[in-house]
């Protein structure tokens, strides 16, 4: 049994966090179950490696009952649950399987917030340095100029933060794109190679 902290950090992107899990299951690494501790850890049990598809899946609560048994019944097993966002996987042989209709919505989110960082933090630095720009310049009209170098420091700080939060998303999102048009990861074997 191994566990994995911050995945979410390394792989914000719902496409990227999927891809990862299924290149740790063609070394061997399964994810064993989920939690509401998904986005800080996630443990992994050592077994044969497999070619497996994860699937993270988001649907509103309560969950429909049949909303299990239709994908249990076409061969996915649900790992576990965290919230609204369930994980599925299911191990295959030849193509990659499809993920579930809608799924993308998760996606979609994902990339909106990453959108909305990356305007935010545009605004937030363009305040700063406008902020920076008139405690410099002491053409504030009331108080010290001086009173304008903590709020700009601030709003930068923010801005620096909410800019690398985008481009995480974002780097994310391109990376999982790349690897989804390239082949499934080979399954390892753990065998020893044959000596001649």
């Amino acid at each position: 049994m191994s566990t994995s902290w911050f995945p979410s950090l390394r792989h914000p992107s719902p496409d990227d966090l999927e891809l990862w899990l299924e290149s740790n299951a063609a070394r061997g690494r399964h994810l064993t179950g989920v939690n509401r501790l998904l986005p800080v850890r996630m443990k992994f049990t050592d077994s044969a490696p497999t070619q497996t598809r994860y699937v993270l899946d988001q649907r509103a609560q309560p969950t429909p009952s049949d909303y299990f048994t239709f994908r249990e019944n076409r061969g996915w097993d649900l790992v576990g649950s965290a919230g609204d966002l369930h994980v599925w996987r299911r191990d295959y042989t030849g193509d990659r399987p499809e993920g579930f209709i809608g799924g993308g919505n998760l996606t979609r989110r994902v990339s909106a917030w990453g959108t909305v960082l990356g305007v935010a933090a545009l605004v937030l630095l363009a305040t700063a340095v406008v902020l920076g720009i008139l405690s410099g310049t002491g053409s504030i009209a009331e108080g010290s100029p001086r009173d304008a170098w903590a709020p700009a420091v601030a709003f930068a700080v923010v801005g620096v933060i909410a800019g690398i939060v985008a481009l995480q998303l974002r780097i994310s999102h391109v990376v999982a794109a790349r690897a989804a048009r390239t082949p499934a990861p080979a399954v390892e074997s753990r065998e020893p190679a044959p000596t001649a």
